[in-house]
């Protein structure tokens, strides 16, 4: 069981939030594990729910941006996903609430629900469940919060009976990339009051699993698609935008409450449901980049995690801002590829009460970063996380660091070559590499 939150940040009790209420993640953070340094790959909902799905990053599996109306990308047809690789071994799939991913013939989950009510509250899981009886299963259960509704969250007149959670602009934390003005604290509270909504779909789909009688066998993983809908996070390369939730529980987990240090990213999340269905070697996708998650569940600070990749190419059709990241646990080396172009803002974050008062209040910096850092981005930036924990001096230039910045440059290229990366063609018109095999 896979539950998807939309735009929720590392925001809970079980991250060190002691003011928003959200019980039944701590409660399965205290039954689990909870990954401190988790990131998704690219901070758009489309684009990140595709690389959950398949394993692989955006220039690879082909959803670029958005799938809906007007935007129009999709995952290339021969791409493998779980519910693909799943269904053809005998699975009971079903997606529940927001798909967000096309075409179906890569994603072809054999039950969808996708009306909203039924993902938060937990019937159609139930319905389901009871419907395949005793064979396996993998259930995708996508709610839509915390996602905006217009300017604010859509907590009034929901279709289900969750208790709406209020909190006090006055209690909320503002991050510290973040201005401390009125704006910013309604649209947080708001985003609080969504988020303990959120707490309680996986109240719901929890409470359904046992009624089922299968949480004894079924490993949960409670996640989101990327960061928060505010400056500096959604569709952005800073870790603001990156740095995610998740939380793993496995029946008869022999460690409880683990916090893991090691830094993943969503490519692992298809090789972890690989691992735990058992799916044969010959069955898995070939050249997926991850790994599996389950022998690090139980450590603390596993060895050889300490690298995620980022790639990022759209949000919606207007929202084009590529870039390629590698993030260590100290350094971090973005290129940026259309580094000429202004950063490209999603219209739900534009149109925020947060973002709308940074330009009333005629703003130079937010919080701790300069505007101009977010709006405006350099061809490539070195960033220091141990001297600068919000990205806001770039020391790619900085003599002393030349060896780090060659060795990360270097190691980031040659995976984009082994990836199949389309955009190598910038690099290559720009002067900074053979021209690649477009037959990719």
């Amino acid at each position: 069981m896979l539950v998807i939150a939309d735009d929720w940040s590392p925001i809970a009790g079980c991250y060190g939030n002691e003011v928003i209420r959200t019980p039944h993640i701590d409660g399965l953070a205290a039954q689990g594990t909870v990954f401190d340094r988790a990131f998704c790959c690219s901070p758009s909902c489309a684009v990140s729910r595709a690389t959950i799905l398949t394993g692989l990053h955006v220039h690879t599996h082909g959803q670029y941006g958005h799938c809906q109306t007007i935007h129009g990308f999709r995952t290339h047809e021969h791409v493998q996903s779980i519910p693909r690789v799943l269904r053809r071994l005998g699975f009971k799939t079903a997606c529940i609430g927001k798909k967000h991913v096309e075409p179906s013939v890569v994603y072809p989950f054999e039950h969808e629900d996708l009306a909203g009510a039924n993902s938060a509250t937990g019937q159609a899981t139930v319905d389901f469940l009871q419907r395949i009886g005793d064979a396996p299963f993998y259930v995708h259960v996508a709610p839509t919060y915390p996602h905006r509704v217009g300017q604010a969250y859509g907590l009034e007149n929901q279709a289900d009976d969750f208790e709406d959670m209020v909190y006090d602009p006055s209690d909320v934390i503002v991050p510290e990339f973040l201005p401390d003005i009125p704006p910013v604290r309604q649209d947080l509270a708001n985003y609080y009051g969504a988020i303990s909504r959120y707490d309680q779909c996986v109240g719901a789909q929890l409470r359904a699993l046992e009624a089922s009688g299968r949480a004894a066998e079924t490993l949960v993983l409670v996640m989101t698609d990327h960061g928060m809908p505010f400056p500096s996070g959604k569709a952005c390369s800073f870790d603001s935008g990156h740095h995610s939730p998740l939380i793993m529980r496995q029946p008869g987990q022999p460690r409880c409450g683990v916090r893991c240090q090691a830094l993943v990213d969503w490519t692992c999340v298809a090789p972890t449901v690989y691992d735990w269905c058992g799916i044969p070697h010959e069955d898995v996708p070939e050249d997926l980049p991850g790994r599996s998650l389950l022998p690090i569940l139980d450590q603390d600070n596993p060895s050889g995690w300490d690298r995620v990749i980022f790639s990022h190419c759209f949000h919606e059709i207007t929202g084009y801002f590529p870039y390629r990241v590698l993030r260590g646990c100290r350094y971090k080396y973005v290129r940026n590829l259309a580094y000429p172009l202004k950063q490209a803002i999603p219209g739900d974050l534009f149109r925020s009460i947060s973002w709308q008062g940074v330009v009333d209040h005629e703003l130079q910096t937010m919080g701790k970063r300069p505007l101009d850092g977010f709006l405006h981005r350099d061809r490539e930036q070195l960033f220091d996380f141990q001297e600068d924990p919000l990205e806001t001096t770039n020391r790619f230039d900085d003599p002393a660091l030349a060896d780090v910045v060659a060795e990360m440059r270097r190691e980031l290229f040659d995976f984009r070559i082994r990836t199949h990366d389309p955009w190598l063609e910038i690099d290559f018109q720009e002067g900074e590499s053979a021209a690649p095999d477009i037959s990719w």
